[in-house]
């Protein structure tokens, strides 16, 4: 009995002490992204019927994740410390790219792959750049680069297959300079895709 009390108590003191445990860590600073939007375009002389649906982005190693990516000298992957996007890249830019070709208005609908509509036609993405790069000296330059393809569902031919590219250098070598360069960089690149994505002409 008495061998059990003493267990009994160790193990009460083993629990309180792990509940008081606090981490010294700092907490995730987390941002979103939230590139300059363009200005809403004119509604089109024939109104558009089609539907689109974008898939989520298929991403290059190393960016598909919530950590904001570093490229340093000799091609080496790193990341901020103590800091993180809002959700993961390729969630992140599916949904900022959806939003990009509704404001452009060459679709009567645009939804991601998890909407419950069939779209005419599918947007695959491939992300191919989503970080900033450090030279020698100075602060990063940010590069976001994205391939594009649009097909119509269940067809095997590409309507459409274009690429969108922007470098920006950010103002200074702190974080919120940098998140300012991602958005300037995926505000430029997301008005290059939405103006070369668009459904064919209707056949007369």
């Amino acid at each position: 009995m008495r061998r059990q009390r003493l267990a009994m108590a160790s193990l009460l003191l083993l629990t309180g002490c792990s509940g008081g445990l606090k981490s010294n860590l700092p907490a995730a600073q987390v941002y979103l992204l939230r590139p300059p939007g363009a200005a809403p375009a004119a509604a089109p002389a024939v109104p558009a019927v089609a539907s689109l649906q974008v898939m989520l982005p298929q991403a290059s190693a190393g960016l598909a994740s919530e950590r904001i990516v570093v490229l340093r000298s000799g091609a080496r992957l790193d990341y901020y410390s103590g800091a993180r996007w809002a959700a993961a890249t390729p969630a992140m830019l599916q949904m900022l790219v959806i939003d990009a070709l509704r404001a452009s208005k060459s679709f009567a609908m645009v939804e991601s792959d998890s909407g419950p509509f069939p779209a005419e036609y599918v947007l695959s993405l491939e992300l191919r750049h989503f970080e900033a790069e450090y030279t020698a000296t100075g602060p990063p330059m940010v590069h976001v680069a994205l391939d594009a393809s649009l097909g119509r569902r269940g067809k095997r031919d590409i309507i459409v297959s274009c690429s969108a590219d922007s470098q920006v250098k950010a103002d200074a070598d702190r974080m919120q300079a940098v998140v300012a360069a991602f958005e300037q960089a995926t505000g430029e690149a997301l008005a290059q895709l939405a103006a070369r994505i668009s459904p064919p002409p209707a056949a007369p």
